[in-house]
């Protein structure tokens, strides 16, 4: 027989499973009945919102070209492009400097990007094109090339009209009808700029004692205008352009770098402050005045003189600094 101590044991059990049973199938009668008014109730659609998002749009395709005008938030207009900004030294803050002039040959692989192409395309155009319809349009101005020197001032400018008489370079003479001014114009394929094969570049090395950098800026480019003549291939240096005066369109003139991919493009300011073209030194700022070739016999010489140049600027950077 149970004691009563298992007994009261048993009964809670039991009870304890009685209450469970009542409180499960009232919370099944509930569910049933929230089911039973949700199926009887009136169905409520959902009405779907109307997107803001407004797809981008694209202007005509060029099929020569597959140029495709977008208004992507990455493409904007050229006009609104600058160069980029450079702090002009005090002149008292300059410790260092070394004026040097280069020659780039076009001819070069690394300077494709500024000989092509030769007939404008695409919103590209060579080197010389470009500066030379800047002239054209009025918008820069240029300043004879001396071999002495290189003075920038208005007793030193050419003009457009002068240029094309002397070189031979066919135009055409419009006459303003509000001005009454005379306009010359050339026609694109009258350019000569197949026949300009090369251009000095003058540049400054220098040391800035306030910032405490090493570095270069370019000054003055000139194109260089080879002609055959009776006595052989002439080179005739057109005209000096400050640097300067170029950034502001060269920021807004694009080139393109890469035959295997087409978006690698830069500006033309960025390839010169990026310095990716190639040239070699035929001068420094010395006290005659004398390019490497009017001194150094040989072309052994001259090569000697402009490693000693390349070794001089390394030299001083790397004295700068203590590691």
């Amino acid at each position: 027989m149970l004691n009563k101590k298992e007994t009261m044991k048993t009964i809670s059990r039991y009870i304890f499973v009685l209450m469970m049973l009542s409180f499960g199938s009232s919370v099944y009668a509930q569910d049933y009945y929230d089911d039973e008014e949700y199926y009887d109730s009136e169905e409520t659609v959902a009405t779907p919102q109307k997107s803001t998002y407004t797809a981008p749009t694209y202007e005509a395709v060029d099929y020569e070209t597959g140029k495709i005008e977008s208004n992507l938030p990455t493409s904007g207009p050229k006009e609104d492009l600058e160069p980029i900004e450079f702090l002009n030294p005090r002149a008292d803050d300059i410790f260092w400097q070394k004026v040097v002039y280069r020659m780039i040959d076009l001819r070069e692989k690394i300077n494709f990007p500024l000989y092509y192409p030769e007939d404008a395309s695409d919103g590209r155009e060579s080197l010389f094109a470009f500066i030379f319809n800047l002239m054209q349009d009025g918008k820069i101005s240029g300043y004879e090339y001396d071999d002495a020197r290189e003075v920038f001032c208005d007793a030193t400018k050419v003009s457009f009209k002068d240029i094309l008489k002397k070189y031979e370079i066919l135009y055409s003479i419009e006459v303003d009808p509000v001005t009454n001014d005379t306009i010359y114009h050339v026609a694109e394929s009258d350019i000569p700029n197949r026949e300009v094969m090369k251009f000095y570049l003058k540049e400054v090395w220098y040391f800035d004692k306030h910032s405490s950098i090493f570095t270069v800026k370019t000054l003055a480019i000139c194109p260089i205008l080879s002609q055959e003549t009776e006595t052989g291939l002439m080179k005739y240096p057109l005209f000096w352009v400050p640097f300067d005066m170029l950034r502001p369109y060269f920021a807004q003139q694009e080139v393109l770098l890469s035959e295997k991919n087409n978006g690698m493009r830069l500006s033309l300011d960025d390839l010169f402050i990026k310095r990716r073209y190639g040239s070699y030194i035929y001068k420094t700022s010395n006290v005659q005045n004398r390019n490497f070739l009017e001194y150094c016999t040989t072309s052994e010489e001259a090569k000697k003189e402009q490693d000693l140049v390349k070794t001089t600027l390394l030299n001083f950077e790397q004295d700068l600094w203590e590691y």
